[in-house]
């Protein structure tokens, strides 16, 4: 964090107009005096917000830059952010850099943190994302309501909570209609529930980033992924799919949390900090709905390009439900254990993703 006063300029004109024999001093000496005291005050802090997303990607060019501009026209410039040219430390390492200081601000995917971020992964659950917009905003509320007292983000200010749009199944050359069809596939997952579900039907997991995912696909090395829509498209992996099999309430989601620097929270005006928090919680899980307008784009392009698009069949989908259910129990039993009541908190987030979609007319959109 920077803080930048504006009373050295002040200071500087005001000896220079001393200078000046025909000025009339004692009135120009009262005014700048004036101006230097309130000067003082007008201190602006300059926060630096990593991202490991590159500008182009719809998480830094529509939700963070968004957020950071929001930040500055809510605080009247008192709060500005700067991104540096590229990412201060890798994707799982996002929450030591903000705790050490070397960022003022981080985002982290939780499933690099889910020993210490357990209770938000309840959005990466299999079957429960209706839409990214959605399933953010439910998770803010289901938040609200149940996680705050348990203080998972102690030694942070946590500032908002995310979705992407959940991942369906893709397959870079094999028709997938049923979990048979799985045994033996390599599919790119991401760290967590996803590599879970994957295994337990009898493919393998491989394990890797959003922006990792490209170099799995392109050189060969798995047979399919799971992935959020909007990201095939993003990461230009279109071109080497042949099958897309869209999951209702998707195999899994992947969730993000906002967060800042204790000391550099603490160090701002009671004004700004409620001034941010005005634009972040739920007005920040808001902005996800980026995530739906790109997996529209990507389903649009894949008619264009003959991809074979079809949803999974009641049959499939009882399989998968079937098989994954363990997913669930394994998660309320951890929430029990850290003192919420992990049904009830499981059960109000799912309805309330269903809730919020129909009322922004999402429900069933993919």
């Amino acid at each position: 964090m920077q803080q930048h006063t504006t009373a050295d300029t002040v200071t500087t004109s005001i000896t220079a107009i001393c200078r000046n024999r025909r000025a009339a001093l004692p009135g120009l000496l009262v005014t700048g005096i004036a101006l230097l005291v309130l000067s003082s005050t007008l201190i602006a802090t300059e926060l630096l917000i990593n991202s490991f997303w590159s500008p182009s990607h719809l998480m830094r060019r529509e939700v963070f830059n968004r957020w950071a501009t929001d930040v500055e026209r809510v605080t009247e410039g008192r709060v500005t952010g700067r991104f540096p040219t590229s990412t201060l430390a890798p994707p799982s390492r996002q929450w030591h850099m903000v705790t050490s200081g070397i960022a003022d601000v981080g985002i982290v995917f939780n499933g690099f943190e889910r020993n210490r971020l357990h209770l938000p992964t309840v959005a990466e659950l299999p079957f429960g994302t209706p839409s990214a917009e959605a399933a953010s905003v439910a998770l803010w509320r289901t938040y609200d309501r149940y996680f705050r007292e348990a203080d998972e983000y102690a030694g942070v200010k946590l500032l908002g909570l995310m979705t992407h749009s959940g991942g369906d199944l893709y397959s870079l050359h094999t028709a997938i209609r049923q979990v048979t069809d799985l045994a033996g596939l390599k599919i790119r997952t991401t760290d967590g529930s996803s590599s879970d579900a994957i295994e337990t039907l009898g493919a393998v997991a491989v394990p890797s980033s959003g922006i990792g995912a490209y170099q799995l696909v392109s050189r060969g090395i798995v047979d399919g992924l799971i992935m959020p829509t909007g990201d095939m498209r993003t990461f230009n992996m279109l071109q080497y799919t042949d099958y897309a099999i869209a999951i209702p309430g998707k195999i899994y989601n992947g969730s993000f949390s906002l967060f800042m620097n204790l000391d550099t929270w603490n160090a701002l005006s009671s004004t700004d900090q409620q001034a941010i928090l005005g634009v972040s919680g739920e007005t920040f899980a808001r902005h996800a709905q980026a995530w739906d307008k790109s997996d529209r784009q990507a389903i649009d392009e894949m008619g264009r390009r003959g991809i074979e698009r079809t949803t999974a069949t009641d049959s499939f989908l009882g399989e998968l439900r079937a098989m994954l259910a363990f997913i669930d129990e394994e998660w309320i039993r951890e929430a029990d254990r850290r003192g919420v009541d992990g049904p009830a908190a499981l059960e109000f987030f799912r309805t309330e993703s269903q809730r919020i979609a129909a009322s922004i007319g999402d429900a069933g959109l993919r």
